[in-house]
């Protein structure tokens, strides 16, 4: 079965439909055989995603950004169908992990080139994620960029508009988080961050030293700072030398339980996984990528 591109016209502020011209010359050009599917509604590829792999399709390619790999990594795990991706989105956090290129000519030149490994995944829920998760001030980030059209006008730079409008707002939170074996209580918490990658947010390094195929998982915990704080600690975040903050926690595990007063929206790569509580996990070696 030929590989299946699963494209969503609509990523990287619609501009994918025409960066798919662009994708297909190139893949012509490399005598590359494909089929390809175009999503037009929420989760579609998932469903497609699943069924591609039922009918032993050997490679399944996400065309477009962050949340068109999350579905279709949920159609893809623990299948013997390898994962490629093409990024064509305003963050391109998964694409980065791996090392792949934004210049579709170099991204489809991987998927020819490129060599096959496995590598973790993160499960919130029972829906799994390839990334990082953000609970609370994160989330409600994420929950306002996504319902707003700052993401569509601005791209990554609307996650920065957001931080400001929700900055006003957000009030910190009891955190009762267990990792592994141990519990911790948390006043005035701001965030939690749980990363298989150590991007998110379109490069920020929220977890500077997690690795997608370590079986572990990195906590990052963001607690007691003013809003000025925050401000000023913020740019500190894309170099990943915010955990050298004395307000921040980093920890390791493989299992973490959320429980929060009140209850704070959590994201998964972006896309809004509900309210807490929330219970995840790691799965070692749990998808085939090839990068």
């Amino acid at each position: 079965m030929k590989p299946l591109f699963i494209v969503n016209e609509y990523a990287g502020k619609g501009k994918t439909k025409q960066r798919w011209s662009n994708i297909q010359r190139h893949l012509d050009m490399l005598a590359i055989p494909y089929q390809v599917h175009f999503t037009t509604r929420p989760r579609e590829a998932v469903e497609v995603a699943k069924r591609a792999a039922l009918y032993e399709c050997s490679h399944v390619i996400a065309v477009g950004g962050d949340g068109t790999v999350n579905e279709v990594v949920n159609g893809l795990c623990g299948q013997q169908a390898v994962f490629g991706v093409i990024p064509t989105g305003t963050g391109n956090d998964f694409a980065r992990m791996l090392d792949i290129p934004d210049d579709p000519f170099f991204a489809v030149k991987k998927l020819v080139n490129g060599s096959e490994k496995k590598i973790d995944l993160l499960e919130l829920n029972g829906k799994f994620i390839a990334g990082a998760i953000g609970i609370g001030f994160d989330g409600a980030i994420a929950e306002d960029m996504n319902r707003s059209s700052w993401k569509k006008r601005f791209g990554a730079f609307g996650y920065v508009l957001s931080m400001l409008k929700i900055l006003r707002t957000f009030y910190p939170f009891t955190l009762y988080l267990d990792l592994d074996e141990k519990s911790f209580m948390i006043d005035k918490c701001w965030m939690v961050a749980v990363g298989n990658s150590c991007f998110y947010g379109g490069g920020m390094k929220i977890c500077p030293d997690a690795k997608h195929d370590d079986g572990l998982l990195d906590v990052c915990i963001v607690h007691d700072l003013s809003r000025t704080g925050i401000l000023k600690a913020f740019p500190s975040v894309f170099s990943g030398r915010h955990v050298q903050h004395p307000n921040v926690i980093y920890m390791r595990g493989q299992e973490v339980h959320v429980r929060t007063e009140p209850s704070v929206y959590i994201h998964g790569d972006g896309e809004i996984f509900g309210q807490t509580p929330g219970e995840i996990v790691i799965h070692p070696h749990a998808l085939n990528v090839i990068c």
